[in-house]
């Protein structure tokens, strides 16, 4: 990004160049891929965590309601795919967590037989499971982001303590902030839908989605400055936001092809049925590709970061010659 003349300003990072360093990265560094993969192959070929006593009160509470009669195909839909849910799930942890295509696996049937079921018995201990198994995420994540992001700043990668502590506090804070914002959230839609006809409720949800979009790109990059410069959690939120607000645009097309790259080749990864041997084509293909997107969101982010830099500095330069002029 340098210069041509004194007076521009440069290009803003390209797209096509940080998806070709971040897979060219991958290729080079394929023991990356090993974490996604041997997660996946976990949820496809190991034991089911039963979620029957977490999903038993709704079931009931809805088979209590005298219009159940109208909802019966759906709970029944519901009903038998709840028997294949596992709570090994929880392990695919957000917004740091290892990347996975099988974590909604729900075949009881593996190439090697019928799963194991486990049931964990009580409601307490259910939640319980959930809330060791999200932590154990948040580590496992904490170590596949800063591998990879590793790849990408080398020198400035977080200690591996560090990124762990900064990660389950950054984590740990989005998840209390929507668990909070979930029910304000439910009863806004519930009293817009009861009070507002089809048209403007939905153009009432297309402009809220507008804010909404650029919030939950802030969230989805706001471990990126723990894991590159080795920030704090709160830092690192405030640098997400920054770059966000600077560079929404670039970053906005940057994230809508990395999700239809990655969507649109997880479809041709669930082609093969769970009973077949060919998934682990599939739960391959899908370590590669979401490890190297991965990579290359490390990249474009940095080069983004670098350029906003650039881009203020030349801004701040311009108005004071405009002043002395």
């Amino acid at each position: 990004m340098e210069l041509t003349k004194p007076d521009l300003l440069p290009a803003p990072p390209k797209i096509i160049s940080a998806l070709t360093s971040g897979f060219d990265a991958i290729a080079n560094h394929i023991s990356l891929i090993l974490l996604p993969a041997l997660l996946d192959m976990f949820f496809w070929l190991g034991p089911q965590l039963k979620a029957d006593s977490l999903l038993a009160p709704m079931f009931e509470l809805a088979a209590q309601n005298p219009a159940n009669e109208q909802l019966k195909p759906l709970m029944d839909t519901l009903t038998e795919a709840a028997k294949g849910l596992s709570l090994f799930s929880s392990l695919r942890s957000y917004p740091v967590g290892i990347f996975s295509l099988m974590a909604g696996n729900l075949s009881l049937t593996t190439p090697l037989g019928q799963r194991l079921q486990i049931d964990p018995g009580s409601l307490p201990a259910s939640f319980a499971l959930i809330l060791g198994l999200t932590l154990a995420g948040w580590i496992g994540g904490s170590l596949y982001f800063r591998a990879v992001a590793g790849l990408v700043v080398k020198e400035k990668a977080p200690p591996f303590l560090r990124a762990i502590v900064q990660s389950f506090l950054l984590s740990g804070l989005w998840m209390v902030f929507f668990a909070m914002a979930y029910m304000p959230i439910v009863l806004v839609f519930l009293l817009a839908q009861s009070l507002l006809n089809e048209t403007i409720l939905f153009f009432l949800m297309l402009l809220v989605s507008i804010p909404l979009s650029w919030f939950l790109i802030g969230v989805y990059y706001s471990s990126y400055g723990v894991f590159m410069e080795a920030h704090n959690a709160f830092r690192s939120v405030w640098n997400s936001f920054r770059v966000v607000r600077y560079s929404l645009p670039n970053l906005g097309w940057f994230s809508i092809v990395v999700i239809v790259l990655s969507y649109g080749m997880d479809l041709l990864w669930r082609i093969p049925p769970a009973t077949s041997w060919m998934t682990l084509v599939g739960i391959l293909g899908h370590a590669f590709v979401s490890t190297s997107l991965l990579a290359a969101s490390f990249f474009y982010f940095r080069d983004l970061s670098t350029w906003i830099g650039i881009a203020l500095e030349w801004l701040k330069t311009k108005n004071k010659s405009s002043a002395q002029g």
